[in-house]
């Protein structure tokens, strides 16, 4: 099988998308050419031989209508060689590469985790043969066509328990993800404060990733004068972006991982935390499927949050493993890359 997929970047060392080059190698392992066409390529080394990149030049600094000619002489010279074209996320993809698909006959399928449904998505819904996605509230457009949930792909062998934890009396919340107001940071920081008021000084905070918009960089600066002011910095550690390849070395230190996003969809982030048998509590909605009460949370509600932080610090040895041993459970069950791989592949077979 020839299979071309469409996404945004291709680099293994993307702070915020380096889990695509996972999902690029692993799929080439089970096709026999697979073909990328992507607006951005860094470090692509490792790929196997029957795997093809194509940039459309935006690290390079094409702007965007020498991205789209290029994109659309690519699609042209490469859909009529592929058996299925699979279009990752950004439902423009779609809708541009749609009328090629319709052309020569080809399957196209768009991958969508978010619980927005723009004008661009429901753009999308008139060009694509079916959609695919990695839970039932990670697709909420209402459409006649065809959802297939197939799970997230989170690298079960990259992301994993160490094999033994050394002793440390600090208790280490971590989160990841990018610097702005969605994310709700400022409840975990305050959370964090408040156990330090009520006498719990060996809980640190470690928050890894970056912004990427001006109103995302007010926000961090805000923050950092919100820890300041708290004089806070011994206890909360910015570490900015950083290579999804280096994130499991800092889960598996980790005892708690936070996240307060408002996607409504399967958070990889969070799943990857589980996969690295690392407890987790979130307040998105999605992970009510799968998660236990005590691992839900509210946003935008300090005290609550460290109520619950609390409750975990204060777990049993015995019911800590137990929900460490099933969260990881859950993702190689479910939410594996191998399984992922050959699920997208066999839509195409069908």
């Amino acid at each position: 099988m020839i299979l071309l997929i469409i996404t945004r970047i291709v680099d293994k060392n993307s702070s915020n998308a380096g889990f695509i080059y996972n999902w690029v190698k692993k799929i080439g392992e089970t096709v026999d050419k697979l073909i990328v066409i992507c607006q951005e390529q860094g470090d692509i080394s490792g790929l196997p031989e029957n795997v093809k990149i194509y940039s459309l030049g935006k690290k390079t600094g094409a702007g965007k209508l020498k991205q789209l000619i290029r994109f659309k002489l690519l699609l042209l010279r490469l859909v009529p060689k592929a058996d299925g074209v699979f279009s990752h996320m950004m439902p423009i993809y779609s809708i541009i590469a749609g009328p090629f698909c319709k052309i020569y006959h080809k399957k196209l399928i768009q991958w969508y985790t978010h619980k927005s449904t723009d004008w661009k998505l429901k753009l999308a819904n008139l060009f694509v043969f079916e959609f695919a996605t990695a839970s039932k509230l990670s697709f909420r457009l209402k459409t006649r066509k065809k959802i297939n949930i197939l799970g997230h792909g989170i690298d079960t062998e990259l992301f994993k328990p160490l094999n033994y934890k050394l002793p440390t009396t600090n208790y280490k919340l971590f989160s990841i993800g990018r610097i702005s107001p969605s994310k709700d940071y400022e409840s975990i920081i305050k959370a964090v404060y408040e156990l330090h008021q009520q006498g719990l000084n060996n809980i640190n905070l470690t928050i890894i990733g970056d912004v990427s918009l001006q109103p995302q960089r007010v926000y961090f600066d805000n923050l950092k004068q919100m820890v300041k002011k708290m004089q806070f910095e011994k206890s909360v550690e910015f570490l900015g972006a950083m290579p999804n390849s280096r994130i499991p070395q800092y889960l598996q230190e980790s005892d708690l991982f936070i996240n307060l996003s408002d996607t409504g969809s399967l958070d990889k982030a969070v799943l990857e935390a589980m996969a690295c048998e690392c407890l987790v509590l979130t307040s998105n909605e999605a992970f009510q499927e799968i998660l236990p009460a005590e691992l839900l949370t509210q946003k935008d509600n300090p005290k609550i949050l460290a109520q619950n932080i609390k409750a975990l610090i204060n777990l049993s040895p015995e019911k800590k493993q137990q929900l460490e041993k099933q969260l990881r459970q859950e993702v190689v069950n479910n939410h594996n890359l191998d399984n992922l791989a050959k699920k997208i592949v066999k839509l195409y077979e069908s």
